[in-house]
């Protein structure tokens, strides 16, 4: 595709973005239906037409769906196909890569939320408390919680404020040790996992700096601290 029909059809200011020096990031603020999703798919058409190989492209979304319409886009603009995807499918496919630095097996699996409910309802029983005490789903969403914040056991025991959350932060450690033993991640240690890699890891990390050299992120105002810090990594 040529750059005058990836370019055809932009207003001034969508072109602007497309175009936008490649050393240099980039945010595009703009309201609902002004086209935002249109720029990103033109810009990976735009960035492949000036000679950026594929492979060094990653597109990045929030839903499943939303990455396979991006996908669909991208395909017909370039006629090849770019790694697009959610944050957790991406993060996904790196720890699969590289499980063995994490002390993982690659085939680990990985628990759903009706798994993490099985599992810290185990936690409760084992330790003692009480369901009216800690509800598993209560604790599920506050120990979610604390991995979009990146905070290990030890660190969400140590910001504990009450009883509950100290209470919380000790199931949250026997559900972490299970999860070890098990060879399982759950959802939200995705992102944790892969941060927590590169953090650790500097010729890893080199090698996916290496390897994504442009990432473009749809609905960026939506990232968390876990998916911000992944992303700056």
């Amino acid at each position: 595709m040529t750059q005058d029909h990836i370019l055809r059809d932009l207003n001034p200011a969508q072109k602007e973005a497309v175009t936008w020096p490649e050393a240099k990031p980039l945010l595009v603020l703009a309201g609902a239906g002004s086209g935002k999703t249109r720029i990103l798919t033109r810009r990976i058409a735009y960035l492949i037409a000036q000679g950026i190989p594929a492979f060094n492209l990653l597109g990045v979304t929030f839903t499943n769906k939303a990455a396979e319409e991006m996908r669909k886009r991208v395909r017909k603009l370039v006629r090849q196909e770019v790694w697009v995807s959610t944050f957790h499918s991406t993060c996904l496919r790196i720890l699969r890569e590289e499980a063995p630095a994490l002390g993982l097996p690659r085939d680990f699996l990985i628990y759903d939320e009706l798994d993490q409910w099985v599992l810290l309802k185990e936690c409760l029983k084992e330790m003692n408390i009480p369901e009216r005490q800690v509800h598993p789903k209560g604790a599920r969403e506050l120990i979610q919680r604390a991995k979009d914040y990146l905070l290990t056991p030890y660190q969400f025991l140590e910001k504990a404020s009450d009883y509950y959350e100290e209470t919380v932060g000790k199931v949250y450690m026997r559900y972490e040790e299970k999860l070890v033993k098990l060879g399982g991640l759950d959802f939200g240690d995705l992102i944790l996992k892969t941060v927590f890699l590169f953090d650790r890891h500097a010729k890893i990390l080199e090698g996916w700096q290496n390897r994504l050299r442009h990432i473009l992120i749809d609905e960026y105002q939506d990232t968390n601290h876990a998916q911000y810090r992944f992303v700056k990594l």
